[in-house]
């Protein structure tokens, strides 16, 4: 068994069909079925009911699932620790690097991306800058010498007011990432399906929220068909506190697939709500200016990041 297929059985689970995880993960259904034929005969268990509405795991499924996440979580630390050990002879690279992120990059791909960088190029100068999407495009047109790491949800790039600013000539753009910001709400509530389903209903309960405007335009996205707003049980720009508010059962909040991944308190104490939205992350910097070398490095960083939770 590889760890493509634990990548394969994970997806499965959280999508409940065959169909959209052979979308999502590029391999054809009967690719997938036979995938899983294979792995339930190497564990020589059964582990996914097939219906009419889909599959669903059964009880062994869920315990293979439950060790699969945990062996790919430490797969991926494993490879990451790997590649800070490779890259540590590598020749030094120096100067300054000033880089501006929105909120929702600095809780997860963002501080596994420093610790790589800094491992492997300690003498570089390295100011960071937290700013909203727009704010960081802005402040590169005005300095060529900062880039970013933005993120948008993916219904901006239809927008043709918001598009205008991401097809900019005086910018360049690299999407390296794409991950599922998802509602999630306590175990602890023991929602109904009809109740998670229902986004009138969702709104009912109480939510916390980051005190960013990103955050803000994301929840009025996920709830733009209901006929209110969520309510509101506390707003913070601190990451633990959000965290902890939701793992105690005192309100929902949206965080993405990778952070559900990384957090296992996170993960084991919540329950994911079809509400969710991809997220696009992107690498920008001044079309008019070339980059520097501290900067390309830096990049190198994050398409490996990338790569890494994608295979």
């Amino acid at each position: 068994m590889r760890i493509h297929d634990l990548r394969f059985l994970i997806e499965l689970s959280h999508s409940k069909s065959i169909t959209l995880t052979s979308e999502k993960m590029h391999i054809s259904q009967q690719g997938l079925s036979q995938l899983i034929t294979r792995v339930e005969r190497e564990l020589n268990v059964k582990l996914f009911n097939r219906g009419r509405h889909g599959i669903s795991l059964t009880e062994a499924g869920q315990k293979a699932v439950q060790k699969a996440k945990e062996i790919v979580e430490k797969y991926d630390e494993l490879k990451v620790e790997l590649e800070i050990l490779d890259l540590q002879g590598t020749s030094p690279v120096e100067g300054d690097l000033i880089l501006s992120h929105s909120h929702v990059s600095g809780t997860t791909v963002l501080p596994k991306a420093l610790k790589l960088y800094k491992s492997r190029y300690p003498d570089v100068n390295l100011t960071i800058c937290e700013n909203a999407p727009f704010e960081t495009i802005a402040l590169i047109k005005e300095d060529p010498r900062v880039v970013g790491l933005i993120n948008f949800p993916e219904a901006y790039y239809q927008d043709q007011d918001k598009n205008a600013w991401l097809s900019s000539p005086d910018l360049r753009y690299k999407e390296f990432l794409r991950d599922e910001l998802i509602l999630c709400v306590p175990k602890s509530w023991a929602l109904s399906k009809q109740q998670m389903t229902s986004v009138n209903e969702m709104i009912k309960l109480p939510m916390v929220y980051y005190e960013t405007r990103q955050y803000g335009e994301i929840i009025a996205q996920l709830f733009s068909q209901a006929d209110g707003q969520p309510k509101v049980f506390l707003k913070t720009f601190n990451n633990e506190l959000f965290r902890q508010t939701i793992i105690d059962g005192l309100a929902m909040g949206v965080l993405s697939r990778h952070e559900l991944n990384d957090n296992r308190l996170l993960r084991e104490s919540t329950q994911q709500t079809p509400l969710r939205l991809t997220l696009i992350y992107t690498w920008v910097s001044s079309g008019n200016t070339p980059v520097s070398f501290a900067a390309q490095k830096f990049l190198q960083c994050l398409e490996n990041l990338a790569k890494m939770i994608n295979e």
